[in-house]
């Protein structure tokens, strides 16, 4: 487990916000013995600070009752107003502590009882992380840059997918009638064309692929090349369903 963990050191670092530190030195301890870079703070007003401040910061181990801000108001202010979106742990310090109605609306992701074993923590740690990781290998498109253009207006972003959909399953098709007819330098006008929007939503596949149609491609490789796009094109088109139900696709 210690080798699996310092695979991770380089990947997140770990705030840890208790008012007391010596309370949680043992747990900072050991995580910065498994090779994560921790931070420690004394309260939530702090915690979030940090958020704003710092990046890599991806587990969140917060004292649940933790003043002013508690560790319920201190995760739903930094998932929803800082867009941030860290493994959250609330950390307790006595057994049978009673969350109520509204706290359990706040996403956390795991509650620890403060000198339970520690192993346990660690391990729901690196699980999180391998399963972000794993999705983050296997997605086939990002918003990031349209949140970064539109200050993560989610109208904007819906509005973007749905202009990206529409608009390169006709220039696809288009691409497909001018290998009918053989209009080569037709078909490397629209690759460059299409090329913009696979860059939009960060899929470098179809980014590349469009430049080999554009560039380099031979007469023979236009068909082969327009049907990896096409499938490439596809895939983002599913992954766009799950994500945004309600966009008409």
């Amino acid at each position: 487990m210690e080798d699996q963990s310092k695979e991770l050191a380089g990947l997140h670092g770990v705030l840890i916000v208790h008012k007391d530190y010596d309370q949680v030195a043992q747990l900072s301890l050991f995580l910065k013995e498994q090779g994560f870079y921790c931070h420690y703070v004394k309260s939530g007003l702090e915690a979030i600070k940090k958020f704003e401040t710092e990046e890599g910061i991806k587990t969140l181990i917060i004292q649940e009752n933790n003043l002013p801000l508690n560790a319920y108001k201190t995760i739903d202010y930094i998932k929803t107003e800082l867009n941030k979106n860290p493994y959250s742990i609330v950390l307790q310090e006595s057994e049978g502590t009673e969350v109520i109605a509204s706290q359990k609306l706040v996403p956390v992701d795991q509650f620890y009882l403060l000198g339970d074993n520690i192993n346990i923590l660690l391990d729901n740690i690196n699980k999180q992380e391998k399963s972000v990781l794993k999705s983050a290998k296997s997605c086939c498109y990002s918003v990031e840059y349209l949140k970064e253009i539109s200050d993560n207006s989610l109208e904007f972003i819906e509005e973007s997918l749905q202009l990206f959909s529409a608009s390169v399953a006709k220039d696809i098709g288009d691409l497909y009638l001018k290998v009918k007819t053989k209009d080569y330098e037709e078909i490397r006008k629209i690759a460059h064309k299409i090329k913009p929007s696979f860059a939009m939503v960060e899929n470098f596949k179809g980014v590349e692929l469009c430049d080999e149609i554009t560039y380099k491609a031979k007469d023979d490789d236009f068909k082969k090349l327009i049907e990896e796009l096409y499938s490439e094109f596809v895939q983002i088109q599913n992954a766009l369903k799950q994500d945004y139900p309600n966009l008409n696709l």
